[in-house]
């Protein structure tokens, strides 16, 4: 009679710890990813919004300082930025190319 015993070499337990790993993977990203949204709104951090446009964290603050973009404090110190404000930004200062011809 032969005695089938699971332990660290068996191929079920290997396959078992891959897909482990592999879901701790994509629950470790998810939560990296995830932004929670307050009152529908989802808010940016500086670095975001510096990566989003393209500036620098000056420019951010400059921006910030003239009150051109909206932001929140949160305690002090954190600083948040909804989106919508942001886009909105954005599309108020758009300026359309002009045609050459």
């Amino acid at each position: 009679m032969s005695w089938d015993f699971l332990n660290s070499e068996s191929e079920e337990v290997k396959k078992a710890f891959s897909q482990i790993s592999e879901t701790e993977k994509a629950l470790r990203k998810a939560i990296d990813n995830y932004r929670p949204s307050v009152m529908k709104e989802r808010y940016l951090t500086g670095e975001e919004v510096c990566a989003y446009l393209h500036i620098s964290t000056r420019t951010l603050q400059n921006l910030r300082d003239s009150r051109q973009i909206p932001f929140t404090v949160i305690g002090g110190r954190n600083i948040i930025y909804p989106e919508s404000g942001i886009r909105e930004t954005l599309l108020k200062n758009l300026r359309p190319t002009e045609d050459p011809f």
